[in-house]
């Protein structure tokens, strides 16, 4: 059996455990911030594959879209499987509490419901079938959209992208900016920003996105066309984001060795200092011992003298006698 691929936080090529929803604008930005203490931010190497059109087939037609990236590593046949999509929270009156609503979905709020645009990690391509239907209800594949491995978006352009359509319509409207709007803007900006790609779907499917009750709901040109005219300009301060975090952490790992080899030198100035210390006693202590050996030849000398001039008076008085 083979390893399972290594994961990323916004990528998980395993299934993750439960549901793992982020709005778009925190998924952006967390992977801008990431940091492994490579070279390079892995975002960047994880391309998206393609892109799969869905529709709900009950309720209010719910539409979404579900990307396919591919994992950094050379080689590596492992995807990612993410769901982009749609919804709103309404406040409800009687509290601070909301509610999620997925959808096309009438309210009387006097005030603007604020567009929660997500993006779900549902695992390997494996996992996420099962997990969608949990989680949407029966739906069916309208269009893919299919990139060339040697031009398709980064996952961390396509969080850019997905950024940048949010700014468009942060907040949900029902008849301007709901699941229908956001889900075709994400799709043709895509397309359009990279252009190398395959759309496949028949004509029946392909009509039916962006429709509820048999009327076009969503599209706009102009949205489309604002997002790939901000995208370059969004993009490279991104790039620069990355440069910087790359930047602070060199910094701040430059610190961590410099501190390490600092306490390095203070730890083998303490050993010198010890062995120094412990040398130092060792000598105080030869010489001490010198010391006292000297005195007791001193002290014998003398006890000699002593002795003899004992043994010298005895002698001399007898001779006398």
């Amino acid at each position: 059996m083979s390893e399972p691929p290594a994961q990323l936080p916004q990528l998980r090529f395993n299934p993750p455990d439960g549901n793992i929803a982020t709005p778009v604008t925190e998924w952006w930005s967390l992977m801008a911030d990431h940091w492994d203490g490579g070279q390079e931010n892995l975002y960047l190497k994880c391309s998206l594959r393609r892109i799969e059109f869905c529709k709900c087939s009950n309720g209010a037609r719910h539409e979404f879209l579900i990307l396919f990236f591919g994992h950094w590593i050379d080689g590596s046949t492992a995807e990612a499987v993410i769901c982009v999509d749609r919804t709103f929270k309404l406040r409800m009156q009687d509290d601070n509490s909301s509610k999620q609503f997925p959808g096309l979905v009438s309210h009387s709020s006097s005030e603007p419901s604020p567009a929660l645009d997500s993006v779900s990690m549902v695992g390997s391509p494996h996992d996420a079938k099962p997990r969608l239907i949990q989680s949407h209800g029966p739906y069916t594949t309208l269009c893919t959209l299919r990139f060339s491995p040697s031009s398709a978006p980064s996952a961390l352009e396509v969080s850019t992208v997905l950024f940048l359509v949010h700014q468009q319509a942060p907040v949900y409207d029902l008849i301007d900016s709901q699941c229908f709007w956001f889900s075709d803007t994400v799709w043709r900006s895509l397309k359009a920003l990279f252009p190398i790609n395959q759309e496949f779907c028949n004509l029946n499917n392909h009509n039916s996105r962006a429709r509820y009750g048999g009327f076009t709901v969503g599209p706009s040109d102009l949205s489309v066309q604002a997002v790939c005219n901000a995208y370059e300009s969004e993009w490279q301060r991104v790039l620069i984001k990355v440069e910087q975090v790359k930047q602070r952490h060199e910094a701040e790992l430059a610190q961590v060795l410099q501190q390490g080899v600092e306490q390095g030198r203070a730890e083998r100035q303490n050993e010198i200092d010890r062995l120094r210390a412990e040398q130092q006693n060792e000598i105080d202590q030869f010489r001490a011992g010198q010391q006292h050996d000297a005195d007791q030849i001193w002290q014998m000398q003398v006890e000699l003298a002593r002795l003899r001039a004992i043994i010298g008076v005895a002698a001399s008085e007898g001779t006398r006698d």
